[in-house]
Protein backbone atom coordinates (compact mmCIF):
# COMPACT_ATOMS: atom_id res chain seq x y z
CA UNK A 1 0.00 0.00 0.00
CA UNK A 2 1.49 3.32 -1.06
CA UNK A 3 1.46 6.31 1.27
CA UNK A 4 -0.38 9.40 -0.04
CA UNK A 5 1.85 12.46 -0.36
CA UNK A 6 0.47 15.97 -0.91
CA UNK A 7 2.46 18.98 -2.14
CA UNK A 8 1.06 22.30 -0.89
CA UNK A 9 2.45 25.25 -2.86
CA UNK A 10 1.90 28.97 -3.06
CA UNK A 11 3.85 32.19 -2.76
CA UNK A 12 5.20 33.52 0.52
CA UNK A 13 2.41 34.50 2.89
CA UNK A 14 -0.47 32.77 1.13
CA UNK A 15 -1.33 30.71 4.21
CA UNK A 16 0.22 27.30 3.54
CA UNK A 17 0.96 26.68 7.20
CA UNK A 18 -2.56 27.77 8.20
CA UNK A 19 -4.04 25.32 5.71
CA UNK A 20 -1.86 22.50 7.04
CA UNK A 21 -2.76 23.28 10.64
CA UNK A 22 -6.47 23.14 9.78
CA UNK A 23 -6.12 19.89 7.82
CA UNK A 24 -3.99 18.19 10.47
CA UNK A 25 -6.55 19.14 13.11
CA UNK A 26 -9.31 17.62 10.95
CA UNK A 27 -7.40 14.35 10.63
CA UNK A 28 -6.28 14.15 14.27
CA UNK A 29 -7.21 10.80 15.78
CA UNK A 30 -8.14 9.43 12.35
CA UNK A 31 -4.80 9.30 10.55
CA UNK A 32 -1.15 9.46 11.54
CA UNK A 33 0.27 12.35 9.50
CA UNK A 34 3.76 13.73 8.88
CA UNK A 35 4.92 17.00 7.39
CA UNK A 36 8.07 17.93 5.46
CA UNK A 37 8.68 21.67 5.63
CA UNK A 38 11.20 23.60 3.55
CA UNK A 39 11.68 26.76 5.58
CA UNK A 40 13.35 29.71 3.88
CA UNK A 41 16.15 30.70 6.20
CA UNK A 42 17.19 29.06 9.43
CA UNK A 43 14.41 30.01 11.85
CA UNK A 44 12.29 26.90 11.16
CA UNK A 45 9.19 28.87 12.12
CA UNK A 46 6.79 26.60 10.21
CA UNK A 47 8.27 23.50 11.79
CA UNK A 48 7.80 25.05 15.22
CA UNK A 49 4.16 25.97 14.56
CA UNK A 50 3.33 22.57 13.14
CA UNK A 51 5.03 20.64 15.94
CA UNK A 52 2.76 19.22 18.61
CA UNK A 53 1.82 15.61 18.02
CA UNK A 54 2.72 15.63 14.34
CA UNK A 55 6.04 14.39 12.98
CA UNK A 56 7.68 17.42 11.31
CA UNK A 57 10.89 17.26 9.28
CA UNK A 58 12.50 20.55 8.31
CA UNK A 59 14.81 21.02 5.32
CA UNK A 60 16.38 24.42 5.98
CA UNK A 61 18.50 26.67 3.81
CA UNK A 62 16.24 27.99 1.06
CA UNK A 63 14.28 26.48 -1.78
CA UNK A 64 14.54 22.67 -1.74
CA UNK A 65 14.28 22.66 -5.54
CA UNK A 66 17.60 24.49 -5.83
CA UNK A 67 19.64 23.92 -2.68
CA UNK A 68 18.58 20.61 -1.16
CA UNK A 69 17.07 18.23 -3.73
CA UNK A 70 18.69 15.17 -2.16
CA UNK A 71 17.32 16.18 1.26
CA UNK A 72 13.70 15.80 0.20
CA UNK A 73 14.00 12.15 -0.80
CA UNK A 74 16.01 11.34 2.32
CA UNK A 75 13.47 13.08 4.55
CA UNK A 76 10.50 11.25 3.04
CA UNK A 77 12.34 7.92 3.15
CA UNK A 78 13.17 8.38 6.84
CA UNK A 79 9.55 9.23 7.63
CA UNK A 80 8.29 6.16 5.77
CA UNK A 81 10.81 3.88 7.50
CA UNK A 82 10.50 5.22 11.02
CA UNK A 83 7.01 6.63 11.42
CA UNK A 84 5.07 4.65 8.80
CA UNK A 85 2.46 7.43 8.51
CA UNK A 86 -0.91 7.21 6.80
CA UNK A 87 -0.28 10.48 4.95
CA UNK A 88 2.55 12.98 4.28
CA UNK A 89 2.26 16.68 3.48
CA UNK A 90 5.14 18.54 1.81
CA UNK A 91 5.26 22.33 2.17
CA UNK A 92 7.98 23.81 -0.07
CA UNK A 93 9.26 27.33 0.32
CA UNK A 94 7.03 30.03 -1.10
CA UNK A 95 9.84 30.70 -3.57
CA UNK A 96 9.78 27.10 -4.80
CA UNK A 97 8.13 25.65 -7.88
CA UNK A 98 5.68 22.88 -6.97
CA UNK A 99 6.43 21.07 -10.26
CA UNK A 100 10.07 20.57 -9.18
CA UNK A 101 8.99 19.02 -5.89
CA UNK A 102 6.54 16.72 -7.70
CA UNK A 103 9.25 15.71 -10.17
CA UNK A 104 11.74 14.99 -7.41
CA UNK A 105 9.25 12.77 -5.61
CA UNK A 106 8.20 10.98 -8.81
CA UNK A 107 11.80 10.43 -9.91
CA UNK A 108 13.35 9.72 -6.52
CA UNK A 109 14.09 6.65 -4.49
CA UNK A 110 10.71 6.76 -2.69
CA UNK A 111 8.62 6.85 -5.89
CA UNK A 112 7.52 3.22 -5.59
CA UNK A 113 6.40 3.73 -1.97
CA UNK A 114 4.23 6.83 -2.36
CA UNK A 115 1.07 7.88 -4.18
CA UNK A 116 1.16 11.53 -5.20
CA UNK A 117 -2.06 13.35 -4.40
CA UNK A 118 -3.32 16.46 -6.19
CA UNK A 119 -0.94 19.42 -6.02
CA UNK A 120 -2.69 22.12 -3.98
CA UNK A 121 -1.67 25.71 -4.81
CA UNK A 122 -2.79 28.64 -2.67
CA UNK A 123 -3.36 32.21 -3.84
CA UNK A 124 -4.00 35.28 -1.70
CA UNK A 125 -6.54 37.27 -3.76
CA UNK A 126 -5.81 40.45 -1.81
CA UNK A 127 -2.22 40.66 -3.09
CA UNK A 128 -0.71 41.12 -6.53
CA UNK A 129 2.01 38.61 -7.45
CA UNK A 130 5.51 39.88 -6.66
CA UNK A 131 7.07 37.50 -9.20
CA UNK A 132 4.64 37.05 -12.14
CA UNK A 133 6.77 34.30 -13.73
CA UNK A 134 6.87 32.19 -10.58
CA UNK A 135 3.18 32.91 -10.00
CA UNK A 136 2.31 31.61 -13.49
CA UNK A 137 4.37 28.45 -12.90
CA UNK A 138 2.58 27.81 -9.60
CA UNK A 139 -0.83 28.24 -11.28
CA UNK A 140 0.19 25.80 -14.04
CA UNK A 141 1.09 23.20 -11.41
CA UNK A 142 -2.22 23.46 -9.55
CA UNK A 143 -4.48 20.41 -9.61
CA UNK A 144 -6.43 22.22 -6.89
CA UNK A 145 -6.39 26.04 -6.81
CA UNK A 146 -7.53 27.78 -3.65
CA UNK A 147 -8.10 31.43 -2.78
CA UNK A 148 -7.12 31.80 0.87
CA UNK A 149 -7.89 34.52 3.43
CA UNK A 150 -11.22 35.11 1.74
CA UNK A 151 -12.54 36.77 4.89
CA UNK A 152 -10.08 39.62 4.17
CA UNK A 153 -10.88 39.90 0.45
CA UNK A 154 -13.58 42.07 -1.09
CA UNK A 155 -16.02 40.95 -3.78
CA UNK A 156 -13.98 42.48 -6.60
CA UNK A 157 -10.83 40.64 -5.51
CA UNK A 158 -12.65 37.31 -5.30
CA UNK A 159 -14.23 37.92 -8.70
CA UNK A 160 -10.79 38.65 -10.17
CA UNK A 161 -9.47 35.38 -8.73
CA UNK A 162 -12.41 33.42 -10.17
CA UNK A 163 -11.94 35.05 -13.59
CA UNK A 164 -8.23 34.18 -13.56
CA UNK A 165 -8.98 30.57 -12.58
CA UNK A 166 -11.62 30.30 -15.31
CA UNK A 167 -9.06 31.22 -17.97
CA UNK A 168 -6.60 28.46 -17.02
CA UNK A 169 -6.18 25.57 -19.44
CA UNK A 170 -6.08 22.77 -18.56
CA UNK A 171 -8.48 23.75 -15.83
CA UNK A 172 -7.73 22.75 -12.23
CA UNK A 173 -9.74 19.81 -10.94
CA UNK A 174 -11.11 22.04 -8.20
CA UNK A 175 -11.21 25.80 -7.64
CA UNK A 176 -12.20 26.80 -4.12
CA UNK A 177 -12.38 29.69 -1.64
CA UNK A 178 -11.05 29.13 1.87
CA UNK A 179 -11.41 31.00 5.12
CA UNK A 180 -9.10 30.36 8.11
CA UNK A 181 -7.30 27.68 6.08
CA UNK A 182 -10.20 25.23 5.86
CA UNK A 183 -10.27 23.46 2.45
CA UNK A 184 -13.01 21.19 1.10
CA UNK A 185 -12.28 17.57 2.02
CA UNK A 186 -12.26 16.64 -1.67
CA UNK A 187 -9.27 18.90 -2.27
CA UNK A 188 -6.92 16.14 -1.15
CA UNK A 189 -8.20 13.28 -3.32
CA UNK A 190 -8.18 12.57 -7.04
CA UNK A 191 -11.59 12.44 -8.71
CA UNK A 192 -12.36 9.12 -10.42
CA UNK A 193 -10.26 8.76 -13.57
CA UNK A 194 -7.89 11.66 -12.85
CA UNK A 195 -4.32 11.75 -11.63
CA UNK A 196 -1.62 9.14 -10.98
CA UNK A 197 -3.49 6.80 -8.64
CA UNK A 198 -1.61 4.02 -6.84
CA UNK A 199 -4.57 1.65 -6.98
CA UNK A 200 -6.34 2.68 -10.18
CA UNK A 201 -4.57 3.55 -13.45
CA UNK A 202 -5.78 6.49 -15.49
CA UNK A 203 -7.75 5.33 -18.55
CA UNK A 204 -5.48 5.33 -21.62
CA UNK A 205 -7.29 6.38 -24.79
CA UNK A 206 -4.89 4.37 -26.95
CA UNK A 207 -4.74 1.08 -25.15
CA UNK A 208 -8.26 0.40 -23.92
CA UNK A 209 -11.34 -0.96 -25.66
CA UNK A 210 -13.38 2.15 -24.88
CA UNK A 211 -10.68 4.19 -26.48
CA UNK A 212 -10.36 7.94 -26.60
CA UNK A 213 -12.46 8.42 -23.46
CA UNK A 214 -13.10 11.10 -22.58
CA UNK A 215 -12.78 12.02 -26.28
CA UNK A 216 -15.71 14.30 -27.03
CA UNK A 217 -16.73 14.53 -30.70
CA UNK A 218 -18.79 17.67 -31.07
CA UNK A 219 -20.14 19.78 -33.89
CA UNK A 220 -21.29 23.40 -33.86
CA UNK A 221 -22.04 25.43 -36.99
CA UNK A 222 -19.78 23.38 -39.21
CA UNK A 223 -16.90 23.04 -36.74
CA UNK A 224 -15.89 19.64 -35.38
CA UNK A 225 -13.88 19.09 -32.22
CA UNK A 226 -12.33 16.23 -30.31
CA UNK A 227 -10.40 15.95 -27.05
CA UNK A 228 -7.96 13.37 -25.75
CA UNK A 229 -6.58 12.63 -22.29
CA UNK A 230 -3.55 10.37 -21.75
CA UNK A 231 -2.15 8.97 -18.49
CA UNK A 232 0.74 10.82 -16.86
CA UNK A 233 3.26 8.11 -17.79
CA UNK A 234 2.59 8.52 -21.54
CA UNK A 235 5.53 10.17 -23.28
CA UNK A 236 5.35 11.90 -26.65
CA UNK A 237 8.22 12.54 -29.04
CA UNK A 238 8.84 16.25 -29.49
CA UNK A 239 9.75 15.81 -33.12
CA UNK A 240 6.56 13.81 -33.77
CA UNK A 241 4.35 16.48 -32.22
CA UNK A 242 5.99 19.38 -34.02
CA UNK A 243 5.82 17.45 -37.32
CA UNK A 244 2.10 16.84 -36.72
CA UNK A 245 1.45 20.53 -36.15
CA UNK A 246 3.71 21.76 -38.94
CA UNK A 247 1.57 20.06 -41.60
CA UNK A 248 -1.83 19.58 -39.95
CA UNK A 249 -5.14 18.86 -41.67
CA UNK A 250 -7.61 21.74 -41.77
CA UNK A 251 -7.09 22.70 -38.14
CA UNK A 252 -8.86 25.80 -36.91
CA UNK A 253 -7.48 25.56 -33.38
CA UNK A 254 -5.27 23.19 -31.40
CA UNK A 255 -4.08 23.31 -27.82
CA UNK A 256 -2.35 20.59 -25.89
CA UNK A 257 -0.10 19.92 -22.95
CA UNK A 258 2.26 16.97 -23.28
CA UNK A 259 4.90 15.08 -21.41
CA UNK A 260 7.55 14.85 -24.13
CA UNK A 261 11.05 13.47 -24.44
CA UNK A 262 12.21 17.07 -23.87
CA UNK A 263 10.08 17.60 -20.77
CA UNK A 264 6.57 18.97 -20.19
CA UNK A 265 5.37 21.48 -22.78
CA UNK A 266 2.23 23.28 -23.78
CA UNK A 267 1.61 23.57 -27.54
CA UNK A 268 -0.90 26.02 -29.00
CA UNK A 269 -1.63 26.38 -32.71
CA UNK A 270 -3.52 29.44 -33.88
CA UNK A 271 -3.45 31.14 -37.24
CA UNK A 272 -1.18 28.40 -38.57
CA UNK A 273 1.57 29.20 -36.04
CA UNK A 274 2.65 26.84 -33.24
CA UNK A 275 3.42 28.49 -29.91
CA UNK A 276 5.37 26.18 -27.54
CA UNK A 277 6.01 26.96 -23.88
CA UNK A 278 7.38 24.99 -20.97
CA UNK A 279 4.67 24.17 -18.42
CA UNK A 280 4.45 23.19 -14.77
CA UNK A 281 1.36 21.06 -15.43
CA UNK A 282 1.94 17.42 -14.44
CA UNK A 283 -1.48 15.73 -14.15
CA UNK A 284 -1.69 14.09 -17.58
CA UNK A 285 -1.15 14.77 -21.29
CA UNK A 286 -4.17 16.14 -23.13
CA UNK A 287 -5.20 17.91 -26.30
CA UNK A 288 -8.18 19.69 -27.88
CA UNK A 289 -8.55 20.21 -31.63
CA UNK A 290 -11.15 21.97 -33.79
CA UNK A 291 -11.37 21.26 -37.54
CA UNK A 292 -13.69 22.18 -40.40
CA UNK A 293 -14.04 18.66 -41.85
CA UNK A 294 -15.01 15.80 -39.51
CA UNK A 295 -13.06 13.35 -41.71
CA UNK A 296 -9.87 15.12 -40.67
CA UNK A 297 -10.39 14.11 -37.06
CA UNK A 298 -9.52 10.45 -37.67
CA UNK A 299 -6.32 11.32 -39.57
CA UNK A 300 -5.27 13.81 -36.92
CA UNK A 301 -5.93 11.30 -34.16
CA UNK A 302 -3.90 8.58 -35.88
CA UNK A 303 -0.95 10.89 -36.28
CA UNK A 304 -1.25 12.13 -32.69
CA UNK A 305 -1.19 8.58 -31.34
CA UNK A 306 1.76 7.76 -33.60
CA UNK A 307 3.74 10.52 -31.88
CA UNK A 308 3.75 8.54 -28.63
CA UNK A 309 7.13 7.21 -27.62
CA UNK A 310 7.67 3.47 -27.35
CA UNK A 311 10.84 2.88 -25.37
CA UNK A 312 12.73 -0.35 -25.11
CA UNK A 313 12.15 -2.54 -22.08
CA UNK A 314 14.63 -1.31 -19.47
CA UNK A 315 14.73 -4.83 -17.97
CA UNK A 316 16.52 -6.17 -21.05
CA UNK A 317 20.06 -5.34 -19.98
CA UNK A 318 21.79 -7.21 -22.79
CA UNK A 319 20.14 -5.11 -25.52
CA UNK A 320 19.95 -1.84 -23.58
CA UNK A 321 20.80 1.32 -25.45
CA UNK A 322 21.22 4.95 -24.53
CA UNK A 323 20.47 7.22 -27.48
CA UNK A 324 22.41 10.42 -28.08
CA UNK A 325 20.50 12.97 -30.18
CA UNK A 326 22.10 16.07 -31.68
CA UNK A 327 20.37 19.38 -32.56
CA UNK A 328 19.66 18.21 -36.12
CA UNK A 329 17.71 15.22 -34.78
CA UNK A 330 20.39 12.68 -35.74
CA UNK A 331 20.28 9.70 -33.36
CA UNK A 332 23.33 7.78 -32.19
CA UNK A 333 22.34 4.57 -30.34
CA UNK A 334 25.06 3.52 -27.91
CA UNK A 335 25.21 0.08 -26.30
CA UNK A 336 27.03 -0.73 -23.10
CA UNK A 337 29.89 -2.09 -25.18
CA UNK A 338 30.12 1.14 -27.15
CA UNK A 339 30.21 3.19 -23.94
CA UNK A 340 32.92 0.94 -22.50
CA UNK A 341 35.05 1.42 -25.65
CA UNK A 342 34.97 5.21 -25.51
CA UNK A 343 37.79 7.38 -24.11
CA UNK A 344 37.19 9.09 -20.80
CA UNK A 345 36.47 5.98 -18.72
CA UNK A 346 36.02 6.43 -14.97
CA UNK A 347 36.97 3.21 -13.19
CA UNK A 348 35.50 4.26 -9.84
CA UNK A 349 32.55 6.66 -9.96
CA UNK A 350 33.12 7.43 -6.27
CA UNK A 351 35.81 9.87 -7.43
CA UNK A 352 32.99 11.97 -8.92
CA UNK A 353 30.09 11.00 -6.66
CA UNK A 354 31.43 10.01 -3.22
CA UNK A 355 29.74 6.96 -1.75
CA UNK A 356 28.52 5.68 -5.12
CA UNK A 357 29.69 2.50 -6.87
CA UNK A 358 30.30 1.50 -10.45
CA UNK A 359 32.30 2.51 -13.50
CA UNK A 360 31.36 4.56 -16.50
CA UNK A 361 32.29 7.12 -19.11
CA UNK A 362 32.41 10.89 -18.76
CA UNK A 363 29.28 12.47 -20.19
CA UNK A 364 31.50 15.06 -21.89
CA UNK A 365 32.85 12.28 -24.16
CA UNK A 366 29.34 11.48 -25.39
CA UNK A 367 28.61 15.12 -26.08
CA UNK A 368 31.66 15.39 -28.36
CA UNK A 369 29.89 13.02 -30.78
CA UNK A 370 27.25 15.63 -31.59
CA UNK A 371 27.46 18.65 -33.87
CA UNK A 372 26.98 22.05 -32.29
CA UNK A 373 24.38 22.78 -29.66
CA UNK A 374 24.04 25.06 -26.66
CA UNK A 375 22.58 22.89 -23.91
CA UNK A 376 21.62 19.31 -23.11
CA UNK A 377 18.92 17.35 -21.32
CA UNK A 378 18.89 13.82 -19.92
CA UNK A 379 15.76 11.66 -20.23
CA UNK A 380 14.90 8.72 -17.99
CA UNK A 381 13.01 5.57 -19.00
CA UNK A 382 9.88 6.82 -17.23
CA UNK A 383 9.88 9.99 -19.35
CA UNK A 384 11.06 12.38 -16.66
CA UNK A 385 13.44 14.95 -18.09
CA UNK A 386 16.08 17.21 -16.56
CA UNK A 387 16.07 20.96 -17.03
CA UNK A 388 18.29 22.10 -19.93
CA UNK A 389 21.88 22.77 -18.83
CA UNK A 390 24.61 24.57 -20.77
CA UNK A 391 27.09 22.17 -22.39
CA UNK A 392 29.94 23.66 -20.37
CA UNK A 393 28.09 22.75 -17.14
CA UNK A 394 28.67 19.03 -17.68
CA UNK A 395 31.95 19.02 -15.72
CA UNK A 396 33.12 15.54 -14.73
CA UNK A 397 29.60 14.02 -14.73
CA UNK A 398 29.61 10.29 -15.51
CA UNK A 399 27.26 7.87 -17.26
CA UNK A 400 27.65 4.66 -15.25
CA UNK A 401 27.39 1.49 -17.35
CA UNK A 402 28.91 -1.23 -15.16
CA UNK A 403 28.93 -2.57 -11.62
CA UNK A 404 31.26 -5.30 -10.37
CA UNK A 405 32.24 -6.22 -13.92
CA UNK A 406 28.70 -6.64 -15.22
CA UNK A 407 25.84 -4.46 -16.46
CA UNK A 408 24.41 -1.98 -13.97
CA UNK A 409 21.19 -3.61 -12.64
CA UNK A 410 17.84 -1.85 -12.79
CA UNK A 411 17.52 -1.82 -9.01
CA UNK A 412 20.72 0.26 -8.96
CA UNK A 413 19.39 2.72 -11.52
CA UNK A 414 20.65 0.83 -14.59
CA UNK A 415 21.22 -0.10 -17.29
CA UNK A 416 22.68 3.43 -17.43
CA UNK A 417 22.75 6.03 -14.68
CA UNK A 418 23.98 9.61 -14.61
CA UNK A 419 25.93 10.83 -11.62
CA UNK A 420 26.37 14.60 -11.81
CA UNK A 421 29.61 16.18 -10.67
CA UNK A 422 29.33 18.46 -7.64
CA UNK A 423 28.84 22.13 -8.41
CA UNK A 424 27.52 21.64 -11.96
CA UNK A 425 23.85 22.08 -11.08
CA UNK A 426 23.04 18.95 -13.08
CA UNK A 427 20.75 16.25 -11.69
CA UNK A 428 21.43 12.60 -10.94
CA UNK A 429 19.23 10.44 -13.19
CA UNK A 430 18.39 6.73 -12.99
CA UNK A 431 17.51 4.55 -15.99
CA UNK A 432 18.88 6.97 -18.59
CA UNK A 433 17.55 6.29 -22.11
CA UNK A 434 18.36 9.50 -23.98
CA UNK A 435 20.80 12.39 -23.89
CA UNK A 436 19.68 15.17 -26.20
CA UNK A 437 21.74 18.17 -27.25
CA UNK A 438 19.66 21.24 -28.01
CA UNK A 439 20.25 24.21 -30.26
CA UNK A 440 17.70 26.87 -29.48
CA UNK A 441 15.39 26.01 -26.60
CA UNK A 442 12.03 24.55 -27.73
CA UNK A 443 10.34 27.15 -25.53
Amino acid sequence: MRTPVHVVGGFLGTGKTTVLLAELARREGVERCAVVVNDFGQAAIDATLLGGGVQVTNIPGGCVCCTAPEGLGAAVRAILDELKPDRIFVEPSGLGRPRDVVDMLARGEVAARIALGPTVVLVDPTRSPVDPTLFAEQLDAADVLVATRCDLADLDQLAAFDAMAHKLWPAPLLVAHATHGVLPAGAWEWPAGAGPRADEPVPDPHDHEHDHAPARPDSTQGYHSRSWVFPPDAVFLWDGLTALLSRPPVVVRFKGVFRTDLGWYRLDLAGGVVHPAATSYRRDSRADVIVLDSAELEEFEARLLAARSVDRDPDTLDSALVTLIDPSGMEIPLSRGALMAMPGQVVDVATVAPGRSGSGVRLAELLTLTRGGQSFIVVAADGLTTEPKALEAVGDSVIVHSLSGGALPNDQGGPFRLYAAAGTGCANVKNVVRVRVLGDSPS
